[in-house]
């Protein structure tokens, strides 16, 4: 059955049990043709760790996820953020391809009548014009659409016996106030006569209203301009079909109305890393006084927007959850009053009126979220905007200002290890003892256990025993919780003879450590970033050689 064993944090394996043991720290020369006994029984002893770590080298080696963050005091907050959601423009205005539109222009009897009458060279102006329905996904619909790139193709299908001018206008489309026309000229030479153009329209504004009266609607106006410039006559039916495709349309920004779009982003973490190997349970206590979940919400879409979290709440494997009390729910989303700004808000959850201290105390490997959004909720507004770089977006900041006291607080972990036996045969060996010098200047006592186990998790040895022996007892601290006087100590570790053949079948160490603040964790303490722990590792090694 494997063994588990607790450790507060893997740093503290590298202090006391250094893996150099047998790789060459120890330096002696033994002279070996001396006379005498057939065996000698020499002692190795050597330094292996002089060492001072303080709360930024454990947090760097147990807390990859958080920041530490400090007041001038050096006092010290532990942060964790996370994006709770963000909603980016293409989340809420796509623009799909466009269909072709088919339109015609033919020439009536009276048309006929009046253009065969002409003299040569004279003109004649018969006109059209087509509505075009704009395509946008989600139920949007534009009134005015900012062109980022918009590209018009036409292709002319021209059937009429003389030669044209044929002027195309888009009145709703402008340019610095100015509607948008391009002409294509169309030489006769047999019918038909086909024409493809592009009509590029980037930058422009495009008013879909037609005087208010429509949305998705894009007019545009043709003057066939015919110049009499043959003797054939033409005939009933002439004219000229356009089919108009509006392509690579992008936007630099949209009004109109937005649609209602619902958005249910996947459940995602923010892995709180300071539990991240802690263990539940025991009467383990973990209390921050003064613990602040910070979410911040950011709006630069000019549309109401309802959201709610669907799940909020921490987990650890194996578990139950906490749900998250306290946070609004539909969360308020502010609004910006000009396109192009961007609204924020913010609000807070602590002590007073959530349940955060509670969640802190059930040691969440994780915070859980899921939020779902609607955009336009009470249906069609029609001053909704949104530019191309337009988001929504809610972030989310728990603080953990050191301050506070943790009882039987455990954590562990297992190192992969095996002892390189080729510079020191085992049966060399007689004992290994390790002598830690230990002054701590935080103020916590930990205890610890230490255990080589074979790939079976079998123990060899409990090189640290008994259960959770006290290693570092903690430093004194003063009427305002801060520390007075760190607290030094020794231990002497020894491998014995009896386990040292066994050592070539370690592949493990389970280490443990179980912390307490300063009177068995009922007084609050603070961590400041000038705290520090330091620590001397020395190695004596008992030799047995023969000859």
């Amino acid at each position: 059955m494997k063994k588990h064993y607790y450790s507060l944090s893997t740093f503290y394996v590298l202090l006391l049990f250094s893996v150099t043991i047998f790789q060459g720290c120890i330096k002696e020369k033994i002279d070996l043709n001396k006379g005498g006994n057939s065996s000698i029984s020499p002692q190795l002893a050597g330094a292996l760790i002089y060492s001072s770590i303080t709360i930024k080298d454990i947090m760097n080696n147990t807390n990859k996820n958080g920041q530490l963050t400090t007041d001038s005091t050096g006092f010290i907050t532990l942060v964790y953020k996370g994006n709770l959601f963000s909603l980016k423009a293409a989340d809420v205005v796509t623009i799909p391809a466009q269909t072709p539109v088919t339109d015609n222009a033919t020439l009536s009897a009276a048309n006929v009548v009046a253009l065969n009458a002409l003299p040569m060279g004279s003109t004649i102006t018969f006109s059209d014009s087509s509505l075009v329905n704009f395509q946008t996904g989600g139920g949007t619909q534009v009134d005015i659409l900012n062109c980022k790139t918009a590209t018009l193709v036409l292709n002319l299908n021209y059937t009429i016996k003389d030669n044209a001018v044929i002027k195309i206008t888009i009145p709703g489309a402008t340019l610095g106030g100015v509607a948008f026309t391009q002409t294509i000229p169309v030489t006769y030479a047999g019918s038909p006569v086909n024409i493809t153009t592009n009509c590029v329209l980037d930058g422009y504004k495009i008013d879909m209203t037609n005087g208010n009266t429509t949305h998705d609607v894009i007019k545009i106006k043709y003057d066939i301009i015919i110049t009499k410039s043959t003797n054939t006559p033409s005939t009933v039916g002439d004219g000229a079909s356009f089919t108009e495709t509006f392509n690579n349309v992008t936007y630099n920004s949209i009004i109109g109305y937005l649609g209602q779009q619902f958005l249910s982003p996947n459940t995602d973490t923010i892995p709180i890393t300071i539990f991240k190997n802690s263990i539940i349970g025991g009467g383990a206590t973990f209390t921050i006084v003064n613990p602040l979940i910070k979410v911040f919400l950011t709006n630069s879409y000019g549309l109401p927007i309802s959201a709610h979290f669907n799940t909020f709440e921490g987990y650890s494997p194996g578990q139950p959850t906490t749900a998250i009390t306290g946070a609004p729910n539909p969360i308020p989303i502010p609004v910006p009053a000009t396109i192009g700004q961007s609204a924020v808000d913010s609000f807070k959850l602590d002590n007073s009126n959530s349940n955060i201290v509670s969640l802190i105390n059930n040691f969440p490997k994780n915070v859980i979220y899921n939020v779902s959004s609607q955009s336009n909720p009470l249906g069609p507004v029609y001053s909704n905007f949104i530019t191309d770089t337009s988001q929504f977006k809610i972030d989310m900041e728990i603080d953990l200002p050191l301050y506070g006291s943790v009882k039987n607080f455990t954590f562990q972990d297992t190192i992969a290890y095996s002892f390189d036996t080729t510079i020191f045969p085992l049966q060399n060996i007689k004992s290994i003892t390790l002598r830690a010098y230990i002054n701590n200047g935080f103020p916590i006592d930990v205890g610890m256990r230490l255990a080589f186990v074979d790939s079976a998790y079998n123990v060899i040895d409990e090189l640290i025993n008994p259960q959770y022996q006290l290693v570092m007892p903690s430093a004194s601290i003063g009427a305002n919780g801060m520390v007075t006087t760190p607290t030094p100590s020794s231990h002497d570790f020894t491998i014995p003879s009896s386990v040292i053949p066994q050592l070539n079948k370690v592949r493990h160490i389970l280490i443990a450590a179980q912390a307490n603040t300063i009177n068995n964790g009922n007084t609050n303490v603070k961590i400041y970033d000038f705290y520090y722990i330091d620590v001397k590792i020395g190695v004596n090694v008992q030799m047995l050689l023969k000859f």
